[in-house]
């Protein structure tokens, strides 16, 4: 049975969350643009997500008399890249795409960012519609006003402002959504409840329906955001070392970001929710030491003057501002929880 509810947000375009409401949404989206002019649909997704639900999503479009040109990309986090981009580029301009048609990006975060930079960024801008499969994606890619690009094996350091005509979330994909990729959105509801109220982990413990947990997590973003907008960059500094040493490759980011936090505000409880939920509590086949000049190296650019936020998991969120040599002894510390003793 088709349920569907806009989720609270910050973002003016709609934001829809429900079950059973991909093709429904999107043929009343598509129906309002072909309604003023002739408009074509262009999917970019991956071949995971196309294999999963064409049957039950393109199939479904082409009996409503719809027939999408889809553009199947690689969507892991390390080909977020200008290749990708380029190679859709090149499929939008072999159908002739243009400014009166439709992009939709249907997948997880990474085929989300490349469609939203894609669409912001070729012919002057695109109009574009985001879907999310993942967990991560509903979660934070529906209001992100900016699409990132990774270069080279830095993370998210290229972005381009932009703004979809909506976001629709339909909790039934995450149904085939692997648990090692589910993690990713466990652990950004993990970094809620240290920033906000930390009963919001109690969803995870009782495996609480995801339609109500995300827009519980909403309700939460906006808690925070009234609060501290910079808190959502909660140990950062460490997830993105992480992920940058192995290059995307041995750690999801969700893994990464269970580290970080582990590491800034480690508890018993917390420790027991991530054997509940299978995060790894010790990071493997990197230093202490290799991870801490990462660190340092990214935060070189400010010099004396280093702003680092911290929570205690009540709401609370402060914020440090260090010289170059606390920051040192500051994060050596804090990986010593997640770094395996030498």
């Amino acid at each position: 049975m088709t349920c569907i509810k806009r989720v609270e947000s910050r973002c003016s375009y709609p934001i829809e969350c429900g079950r059973g409401i991909a093709h429904t949404s999107l043929l009343e989206l598509l129906a309002k643009r072909s309604a003023e002019h002739p408009c074509k649909l262009a999917i970019v997704t991956d071949k995971e997500v196309f294999g999963l639900h064409h049957m039950n999503f393109i199939q479904e479009l082409e009996r409503r008399g719809v027939n999408p040109t889809v553009i199947q990309i690689d969507g892991r986090q390390s080909s977020k890249n200008f290749d990708v981009v380029m190679r859709v580029y090149e499929r939008l301009m072999d159908i002739s795409f243009s400014q009166d048609d439709l992009l939709v990006g249907w997948g997880g975060g990474s085929i989300l960012d490349v469609t939203a930079y894609v669409a912001s960024s070729f012919l002057g801008g695109l109009t574009y519609c985001l879907m999310p499969t993942t967990l991560l994606g509903m979660l934070e890619s529906a209001e992100a006003d900016q699409a990132f690009l990774n270069y080279m094996s830095h993370k998210d350091v290229v972005s381009m402002r932009c703004q979809p005509i909506a976001v629709i979330m339909d909790v039934d994909f995450l149904t085939t959504v692997p648990e090692q990729f589910m993690k990713n959105g466990y652990a950004r509801i993990i970094l809620y409840g240290m920033l906000d109220q930390i009963t919001l982990l109690n969803k995870l413990v009782h495996r609480t329906d995801m339609f109500i947990t995300i827009d519980e997590c909403y309700l939460a973003k906006s808690r925070i955001r009234q609060q501290k907008v910079q808190a959502f960059h909660f140990g950062k500094e460490i997830s993105d070392a992480i992920l940058e040493h192995f290059r995307f490759l041995r750690y999801t980011e969700g893994e990464a970001l269970a580290f970080a936090v582990a590491a800034m505000a480690p508890s018993e409880a917390l420790f027991k929710l991530y054997d509940l939920l299978g995060f790894p509590r010790k990071v493997e086949g990197v230093s202490k030491d290799a991870l801490l000049r990462r660190i340092m190296q990214n935060l070189s650019p400010k010099k004396d003057e280093i702003r680092v936020i911290t929570a205690k998991g009540n709401g609370a969120v402060g914020e440090q501002v260090m010289t170059s040599a606390e920051a040192l002894t500051f994060f050596a510390d804090r990986l010593d929880v997640i770094c395996e003793s030498r």
